[in-house]
């Protein structure tokens, strides 16, 4: 395994463009396989992390056997990048498009899923929400809207341990709008589990909970992030209208070893 400090050092240039492999050495860089080149004044950096570490992997690739995760300064190292993936393995690359591009001379790749990744522009200013409500505690009115979003509570506990803290529009006790924001890398954090209440939905009021999300996210230091999957036109068109810019793409491409007759 290459330098755990220089791979980080590398990423944590580009926080936000490599905010999936800066959470996945933060939490799982004992079990993966990690590599550094450098030539010249170039580097490339490959990250093969087993596919049954991350739960989310677990449950969306199970005949996966390694999550492929890369940055380079140059492709002149992805042929030695490229050298070091199992060839015998079922793979997930999980690449934004210019590593796909220089990844797909070298295997068969078929897309599964594409990722938005929103954020702020410098200089932009939000205000909150008065009648939001922000919490650092689990609030368990707050938990089956974030549940229909596909959050389980062990889940939604580890968040609010790390820091997470909770935004909510309530009318008198029940909630009608919230969302969560948890640590996703050392600066990166996620506005995420957005959901209305069917009696809140056409009324702007998740707009108004990501604003206000935005407000504390920043005042806090942190650099916010909004991801949504590239068919959810509803959550696209929801982080636009809070104001929120396209940051990254991120494609998940599969090569899965033919099974034996």
């Amino acid at each position: 395994m290459s330098n755990y400090d220089d791979i980080m050092r590398y990423l944590r240039r580009h926080p936000l463009k490599n905010v999936t492999p800066l959470k996945m050495m933060t939490a799982y860089h004992q079990v993966i396989d990690s590599y550094m080149v450098e030539q010249a004044e170039h580097w490339g950096i490959l990250l093969l992390l087993p596919a049954d570490a991350y739960y989310y992997d677990r449950e969306a690739y199970p005949e996966a056997d390694y999550i492929v995760l890369m940055d380079y300064s140059s492709p002149e190292t992805v042929p030695d990048l490229i050298s070091r993936i199992p060839a015998d393995a079922n793979l997930v690359f999980k690449l934004q498009q210019e590593a796909r591009l220089a990844v797909a001379p070298y295997f068969p790749l078929t897309q599964v899923r594409s990722f938005y990744s929103f954020s702020t522009t410098p200089g932009q200013i939000f205000k909150p929400d008065k009648e939001a409500i922000v919490s650092e505690q689990l609030d368990e009115r707050l938990l089956p809207l974030w549940m229909e979003n596909g959050y389980t509570l062990e889940e939604l506990a580890q968040y609010f341990e790390d820091g997470a803290f909770s935004v909510a529009i309530f009318k008198e006790l029940t909630p009608l709008s919230t969302c969560i924001v948890f640590r996703n890398g050392e600066q990166i954090w996620e506005i995420g589990a957005v959901h209305t209440a069917e009696t809140g939905r056409r009324q702007g009021l998740a707009a108004r909970i990501v604003k206000t999300a935005l407000y504390h996210t920043m005042a806090r230091g942190y650099i916010p992030r909004y991801q949504v999957q590239d068919t959810n036109i509803a959550s696209i068109r929801l982080a636009e209208a809070a104001g929120l810019t396209l940051a990254v793409k991120l494609e998940h491409w599969v090569n899965y070893i033919p099974p034996q007759k």
